[in-house]
């Protein structure tokens, strides 16, 4: 034994034995492959003769419904098909030439059940069967089905109840129309009725069930035909043989009823159907003779053998770079590879991988540094040579930008790190494959849920902004379809300087978005370089409605320099906002609760806002705040004001210009406001007190000088036409100025007789008429 274990321990005893293990295997392996190579041959000659039987029984079964769908096609487009189609309550007896043309053909096919034509008021106009079988109901039945069939020109399946037994018909209909019954444009149907059972009898006829099946399957996995004639007009589709079948596979094993099958499959020749062969004659290939078996088992037992004795040799020998390649298969970084217990193939996807995650690494590194100077604005140099380097721009092209921000459809849910991540990739896919043909399309994460995408095009192709926006839009609408999220995009203008501006456009549309975020103004915009420049007039608009107390003339001034802002950066926005506060503080003189300054606290709070309606609301309240503010200083002065407005009147009666407005105008107060505190104050509306005035200026006029003209009186108290000052008075006072003036004098002459009866007793004369 001393002798036998130095001698297999020298280099050359272990050469020997790795050789004869070599050997032995390469033996092994040779019977191996050569009895798989016949049982290759073997099944390879039975699925020969099995696609000759699927390729047979497809013509047969596509010629017949070729057949079938071509003659009612043929009549339904035939005089008499028309006819029935179009007409209602059509006797039967204008049509028998057709209708025995009809049951020559199901006399001729055993398996055309019938033939329905169904009119515009959908209800059967003609039955003809024949007496293959005799569905109970046919036409209720019939009609029920067609109810849900989505396309008037199309093949379904049905079961109807036998009328002599409890059996179910399966039934294939084809039916030809130019729009479904669902359809306001529908002009009627024709249908032909197969029975199943027939069709399949005439289909394998002498057929019996055994080793070897031909099944036909529509693309829903119902059952057409099936050469054990069982199981017809069932749907299927649940199997998972049948689903591998739809999805695409044509040759697997499967283990059904007990038994192990394999499917071959092929599309049929007619759309729609597939030929679908189950053969148990390549599983008994399997079945060998025990002798085989035994012999194949002898050989497995010597080469385990021999593979047990080559390992312990080559343990030794091959320990260390065991140890190594375990080690390495403890790392961390390799938990994500797949296991490969090939060391030297390990060894490769090690490499690989390593190499990979170095370049990924380095990949990100630069992009890392693209952002962070790009949000820094620094090193604008250095970036665009990176960009350059890493063909993200080209030097003589131009190149767009576009910053997408993406966020859920609900402000207060936010994404966790694996939706983000799958967001992420999700929307960098779509608005990739969007803008991929307009040049090469780069995306950079430019912060939390911010991601820019760079567009290089070629130096002789320049695409216009508006097809790329296009694309954008067309990209945003794909991913509101897979999920509910609401997109902000900005696209720059074409840049033509290799980079030299990329980071100025980048600050300005970064801010940009910013601003149309707080909006949540979510159209795309072309963002230029230069700055907008926008009047500056809301401090006297906003003034003007705190003092008349006008909120929605406030609400009105507000919202429209909202809309003038949706294109501003962020820093020129809040500036703006932070003036809109502050006019209105300081016009409300609102106390200061805390220690910062009125200015400070603005900005905090504008700093703070999350969106649209937050931002109205706190300058609403603002508003609000102030004119509580305002109501409180000014309304001790409200008696004053209404005195001024009536001494005004008094004084200005003459004005035919007098009105509200002016009145209003002139207390710097609205006109409604100005007409409630009036009326409060008089008890008379501010035009009825004017009318009031003047009929009394009016009536002082006429009686103290009886000569003035009428036309002069009127313009005295301010009215440019006589005629309406006449209509005006006669209203007031009951009479026209001239009776009202002659009632007057009147009544002075008979106060004169009066006064000369009681001095001479005499009765005055009566007056004239």
């Amino acid at each position: 034994m001393g002798w036998l274990k130095n001698k297999t321990g020298t280099l050359f005893s272990k050469t020997v034995l790795g050789m004869l293990s070599v050997s032995l295997t390469v033996l092994i392996a040779a019977i191996i492959v050569l009895f798989f190579w016949f049982r290759v041959q073997m099944a390879e000659g039975y699925r020969e003769l099995t696609y000759e039987a699927m390729a047979n029984t497809d013509t047969v079964f596509s010629g017949r419904l070729t057949d079938a769908k071509n003659r009612i096609t043929e009549w339904y487009t035939s005089p008499d098909g028309i006819c029935l189609r179009l007409k209602e309550n059509t006797p039967f007896t204008e049509h028998m030439s057709f209708i025995n043309k009809i049951l020559s053909t199901l006399n001729g096919n055993s398996f055309m059940q019938s033939v329905c034509f169904v009119n515009t008021g959908k209800s059967i106009s003609l039955t003809v069967g024949s007496n293959v079988s005799h569905p109970e109901d046919l036409e209720e039945s019939l009609l029920r089905q067609l109810e849900n069939v989505e396309n008037g020109n199309r093949t379904f399946f049905w079961n109807a109840k036998d009328s002599f037994s409890d059996d179910m018909i399966p039934i294939m209909s084809v039916s030809m129309a130019e729009n479904a019954m669902g359809d306001l444009r529908f002009s009627g149907m024709s249908v032909i009725n197969i029975d199943l059972r027939q069709f399949n009898k005439s289909l394998f006829s002498g057929r019996k069930p055994g080793q070897f099946r031909l099944i036909v399957l529509n693309r829903e996995g119902v059952v057409v035909c099936n050469s054990d004639l069982t199981n017809l007009g069932e749907d299927w589709s649940q199997k998972e043989w049948v689903q591998r079948i739809l999805g695409g596979e044509t040759q697997f094993d499967v283990r059904e009823e007990g038994k192990r099958w394999e499917i071959q499959a092929a599309p049929s020749g007619e759309d729609g159907f597939y030929m679908v062969a189950q053969s148990e004659y390549v599983a008994q290939i399997v079945n060998v003779k025990y002798i085989l078996y035994m012999v194949l088992a002898v050989i497995l037992v010597a080469a385990a053998t021999i593979v047990i004795m080559t390992m312990l040799v080559s343990q030794r020998i091959f320990q260390p770079f065991h140890t190594m390649v375990g080690n390495l298969k403890q790392l961390p970084m390799t938990e994500e590879m797949e296991e490969e217990r090939d060391e030297v193939v390990f060894l490769e996807h090690f490499y690989e991988g390593i190499s990979t995650n170095l370049r990924t690494l380095n990949d990100r590194k630069e992009n890392d540094f693209i952002v962070k100077n790009l949000l820094l604005g620094n090193q604008g140099k250095e970036i665009k040579l990176l960009m350059q380097q890493k063909e993200i721009l080209a030097e003589d092209a131009p190149y767009y930008m576009l910053l997408v921000l993406v966020e859920s459809c609900d402000s207060n849910e936010n994404f966790s790190m694996q939706e983000y991540d799958v967001l992420r990739n999700m929307s960098g896919s779509v608005f990739g494959s969007a803008l991929e043909k307009y040049g090469r399309c780069t995306c950079l994460e430019a912060g939390l849920r911010r991601m820019l995408f760079i567009i290089s095009g070629a130096s002789n192709v320049r695409p216009e902004p508006e097809k790329i926006l296009e694309a954008v839009k067309r990209a945003e609408l794909s991913l509101k379809k897979l999920s509910q999220i609401r997109i902000y995009s900005l696209l720059s203008e074409a840049l033509e300087d290799g980079g030299e501006t990329c980071i100025a456009c980048f600050t300005r549309m970064n801010d940009c978005l910013k601003t149309r975020h707080l909006l949540e103004r979510e159209d795309t915009l072309v963002v230029g370089m230069e700055e907008e420049h926008i009047k500056d007039e809301i401090s006297e608009e906003l003034l003007l409605s705190l003092k008349q107390r006008d909120k929605v003339g406030f609400m009105e001034v507000l919202l429209h320099t909202l809309a003038e802002c949706e294109t501003m950066p962020w820093s020129a926005f809040s500036d703006r906002i932070a003036k809109v506060a502050s006019v209105i503080v300081k016009a409300g003189r609102m106390k200061q609760t805390e220690k910062r300054k009125p200015d400070e606290m603005i900005k905090s709070r504008i700093a703070a806002l999350k969106g649209r309606e937050e931002l109205l609301l706190w300058l609403e309240s603002l508003y609000d705040e102030a004119a509580i503010q305002i109501s409180k200083v000014s309304s001790h002065s409200t008696a004053s004001m209404m005195e001024e407005a009536v001494d005004y009147i008094r004084n200005n009666y003459d004005d035919c210009n007098l009105n509200v407005n002016q009145l209003a105008e002139r207390l710097n107060i609205s006109t409604a406001y100005f007409g409630q505190l009036f009326a409060e104050f008089t008890g008379l509306r501010t035009l009825d007190y004017i009318l009031r005035i003047r009929m009394e200026k009016a009536r002082d006029i006429l009686l103290s000088e009886p000569g003035t003209d009428i036309s002069q009186v009127a313009s005295a108290v301010g009215y440019g036409s006589s005629t309406y000052f006449t209509t005006a008075f006669k209203k007031f006072y009951g009479v026209t100025p001239s009776r009202f003036r002659d009632y007057y004098a009147a009544a002075e002459r008979r106060m004169e007789n009066v006064m000369d009866f009681s001095e001479n007793g005499a009765f005055p004369s009566p007056p004239e008429a």
